[in-house]
């Protein structure tokens, strides 16, 4: 039985000379991994390996056999035709980072989410038409927690910490894994920011990448499951 959703490419690996295993995020179904026969093969001409690049909103037909960790594509075609996010350097970094991210938050919750399905593709389309957005990464870091389970809380506006763990703000310093500002003035500032906003929050690269590793710190704490991203590193000097 062949079946047809929109889907998010979350990662794509190589399988023998021609093929690829795809692991993507479905619009009704959540994570799956396909198996795409043939795809790099010069002589194909059914779709192009493009359509798997990461991030990649494409349509479907695919199907799932029972008791199989793979199901298989057998038609593709884009959904959406990005015009930077892979081929401007700085865009493409944070693409790549951002699915590592995905990938890995997914785990925990493979299920179906309308909702998350919907803001990624909605924030994908969006920095893709925008200039150069140097805090787009921590946005949706922040958005993405509302989906996961674990938004920040600010109980009161002049608590001068934010615990990591219980994830609440609070005006006693807690004993272990906390922020203060000038993290804090700026973690809040990202939680009440729209992405038409996000140029005006000045950031410097170092605290910047603070940032980010707070971020890092916050999804290791709440998922157990949760590797950081291994293109963190090459991540951080492009904004240098």
């Amino acid at each position: 039985m062949f079946n047809q959703s929109k889907a998010i490419v979350l990662h794509s690996i190589k399988y023998g000379e021609t093929s690829l295993i795809v692991n993507c995020f479905l619009y009704d179904l959540g994570v799956k991994s396909f198996m795409i026969k043939g795809v790099l093969n010069s002589k194909n001409k059914k779709f192009s390996k493009s359509y798997f690049l990461p991030l990649s909103i494409i349509y479907i037909t695919y199907s799932i056999k029972i008791n199989k960790d793979l199901g298989y594509i057998t038609e593709a075609k884009p959904a959406q035709i990005y015009t930077s996010l892979h081929t401007d350097l700085f865009k493409s970094s944070v693409i790549v980072f951002i699915s590592e991210l995905l990938n890995s938050v997914l785990k925990e919750s493979p299920g179906s989410s309308q909702n998350l399905f919907q803001y990624l593709e909605y924030s994908l389309t969006w920095f893709d038409k925008s200039n150069k957005m140097s805090n787009f990464h921590l946005k949706v870091l922040i958005d993405l927690t509302k989906f996961i389970g674990f938004y920040p809380n600010i109980k009161e506006e002049s608590h001068a910490f934010f615990d990591l763990n219980s994830g609440t703000s609070s005006g006693v310093k807690p004993s272990k894994d906390y922020i203060q500002n000038p993290e804090l003035k700026k973690f809040k500032e990202l939680l009440g920011t729209t992405f038409e906003d996000l140029n005006t929050m000045k950031l410097n690269d170092l605290l910047r990448a603070k940032m980010l590793s707070i971020m890092i710190d916050y999804y290791s704490i709440h998922l157990q499951m949760f590797n950081s991203p291994k293109s963190i590193h090459v991540f951080n000097e492009v904004f240098k």
